[in-house]
């Protein structure tokens, strides 16, 4: 389901962003556009930048949140590593550090992906900004 929404995450924000190029291409096609049709431009658009600026922050926080408890676990697995080295036992060492490894594969491999979405996520949120500034300088 997490998949699924990233997904409507990215084509949300790309279609908020079609639809605001196509608004201004409208506006700056007028002579002088009507004040108050580009203020009510400006005002929606901030408030759904400010959605998806808020998104961002939830994913960063997600993706932080993850990578400390990536790092926890690759130092919990390199201890059994230690102990497997430094023990006569190492089968039953192995087998007991074993889970540690396969928790840290699996959260490596989450990383990588929370990464990449939220590194896609943040420069989504960038190309707004400039829209922001084409909708103000249409209220000159």
């Amino acid at each position: 389901m997490r998949i699924c929404y990233n997904i409507r995450m990215d084509n949300d924000i790309t279609k908020h962003h079609k639809y605001i190029e196509k608004q201004i291409t409208a506006l700056s096609a007028q002579q002088k556009p009507d004040r108050k049709d580009v203020e009510t431009l400006a005002q929606y658009h901030d408030m759904m930048t400010k959605n998806f600026q808020h998104e961002r922050l939830i994913h960063l926080l997600v993706t932080l949140f993850f990578a400390v408890v990536t790092v926890i676990s690759l130092a919990i697995s390199a201890v059994f590593y230690y102990i497997l080295l430094s023990n006569n036992n190492w089968a039953q060492d192995w087998i007991l550090g074993l889970p540690a490894w396969f928790l840290s594969l699996i959260l490596v491999t989450m990383e990588i992906f929370y990464v990449r979405f939220y590194y896609r996520l943040e420069n989504r949120t960038q190309k707004l900004y400039k829209l922001t500034r084409q909708i103000y300088e249409l209220m000159q």
